[in-house]
């Protein structure tokens, strides 16, 4: 091991956005392309539940589902854009958990049961689904981020607050981590992107993924 090697969140965030984030900018355009279905309350519903659609499958969180499952699922994210609070200005933390339950009841509530007929477990969909909502205050929940996050929190010494549900948790490590890259990013060019808290959501992804890097 390299002597003095020590993890620095700064330094990594840095070096990912210089030398990783440009292989994102496809997903970028997906990113501004369904936003802007979300906020064209004037658009037909149909077309907007499509451009939902197809960038929730582009994240295979609607895998498996019925068309007509998804389409459901599509319209309730629709339905929940056009009421929510404060569009344009980034939730509290707390109103990002608060705002995340509200939603992740109503896609439950159409989403289809597993095999064993139990409620799906729906935190990946309902997280990306919100950020469509909120795209500047919202973490977006995978396994390849929770798997990051765990690590990072135990290297640098944080912890979230107690008996908080496993998407509060999340959040809560998540939240401390975009305080210390928060300027990292602000100073980086990120080629026009506006979505910043996306950069460490690209960030997580990168790091959680189980695999070693190859030459």
């Amino acid at each position: 091991m390299q002597e003095g090697l020590v993890f620095d969140l700064r330094h990594t965030a840095k070096r990912f956005i210089l030398s990783e984030l440009r292989s994102y900018d496809a997903y970028n355009r997906a990113d501004e392309a369904v936003i802007k279905a979300i906020n064209a309350a004037d658009a037909s519903q149909m077309d907007r539940e499509d451009s939902v659609m197809s960038w929730l499958n582009r994240y295979r969180v609607l895998r498996y589902f019925p068309k007509d499952k998804s389409r459901s699922i599509a319209d309730v994210i629709i339905k929940f854009a056009d009421k929510r609070r404060q569009a344009a200005t980034p939730l509290s933390q707390d109103l990002v958990i608060s705002e995340f339950e509200s939603l992740r009841g109503g896609i439950r509530r159409v989403a289809p049961h597993t095999r064993a007929g139990v409620p799906r477990e729906v935190m990946s969909l309902t997280s990306k689904a919100l950020w469509c909502c909120y795209p500047d205050c919202v973490p977006i929940y995978d396994d390849h981020a929770r798997r990051a996050l765990q690590v990072i929190g135990r290297l640098c010494g944080m912890t979230p607050r107690r008996n908080e549900s496993e998407y509060a948790c999340f959040a809560d490590i998540w939240f401390q981590v975009y305080a210390e890259v928060e300027q990292v990013i602000d100073n980086a060019d990120l080629d026009g992107y506006p979505y910043k808290v996306r950069v460490l959501d690209r960030l997580l992804w990168y790091l959680g993924q189980p695999s070693f890097d190859v030459p």
